[in-house]
């Protein structure tokens, strides 16, 4: 069974973000790293694209995905990517 969170990550993004758990890049990533999806993509890279395991293409692709998740939710002004690379919640 594989994880589905990349599918929704958008959402969980956007709800850690207004929840104050994501404040910034880095947050994200390391709340990445605590979910069923990291184990999986650890145990079974070429199912979510990932040419390997080792620590640098790991981290590449979690930075990757974070980085467009948040551009396309800052894109539909959900939320702020600062220059410091902090992250607010946007209000309606």
């Amino acid at each position: 069974v594989e994880s589905s969170l990349p599918d929704c990550l958008h959402d969980h993004f956007n709800a850690e973000v207004v929840g104050g758990t994501v404040t910034s890049k880095q947050d994200a990533v390391d709340y990445l790293t605590w979910t069923y999806f990291f184990r999986r993509l650890v145990q079974n890279p070429t199912y979510y694209n990932l040419d390997s395991t080792d620590h640098d293409d790991i981290n590449h692709f979690l930075s990757g995905l974070v980085e467009n998740t948040l551009a396309e939710l800052e894109d539909a002004r959900c939320l702020e990517v600062n220059d410091d690379d902090t992250v607010t919640g946007l209000t309606l």
